[in-house]
């Protein structure tokens, strides 16, 4: 994986902790509602995982956001 793909993975991770708070849920609740495994809400948050497109859209109906969102710099 080539440096920029890492920083990309790394802000995705940065999103996604941002609106998974913004909901007030920890990563406990968000894997439950998600029926993912914490560890790997925590790697995705921290830029170690490339999640599928399917992953991000069940996140994002979670997070009651659009999937476009997750990508969008600030």
């Amino acid at each position: 994986m080539t440096e920029s793909e890492n920083l990309e993975l790394l802000k995705l991770g940065h999103r996604l902790r941002k609106y998974r708070q913004y909901k007030n849920y920890s990563q406990e609740k968000l894997a439950e509602l998600s029926c993912l495994d914490r560890t790997y809400i925590s790697s995705l948050e921290r830029g170690k995982r490339n999640p599928s497109f399917l992953i991000l859209r069940i996140l994002s109906e979670i997070l009651c956001i659009n999937p476009n969102q997750l990508f969008e710099d600030e």
